[in-house]
């Protein structure tokens, strides 16, 4: 059992213009200490943030699904050429292959998670 808080997690930017927070991984991850590196099953736990006014990389992942919960703001989302509004509250779930993009078009950050799981062949 590990309890460990986003503020831990060392932030980095990643698809192009979000702030990250690793808050777990899969167990085994490399250059990760133990806490860290505890998950069994889904592959990952992530806090993301993005201010306003920016968008991050459109992308998809070969062998991941993912879903998406929005804790703050608004923004859209562009999934596989389509745009949908999200905001707090709001979950999306992302299968294997499924293009995806956050576009933050407002004058405020917006907060997600992102819960991800390795799917095998």
């Amino acid at each position: 059992m590990v309890i460990r808080s986003w503020r831990d997690a060392r932030p980095h930017v990643g698809h192009e213009n979000k702030i990250i927070w690793s808050v777990f991984r899969s167990k085994g991850s490399e250059d990760l200490e133990e806490d860290e590196a505890c998950l069994l099953g889904i592959s990952g736990l992530t806090v993301h943030r993005l201010q306003p006014g920016c968008d991050g990389d459109y992308h998809d992942h070969e062998n991941k699904e993912q879903v998406y919960y929005f804790t703050e703001g608004r923004a859209k989302m562009k999934i596989d050429g389509e745009i949908y509004e999200v905001r707090a509250g709001d979950a999306v779930h992302l299968p294997p292959k499924c293009m995806h993009q956050i576009v933050n078009d407002t004058d405020d950050w917006v907060e997600h998670l992102i819960i991800s799981a390795t799917v095998d062949d």
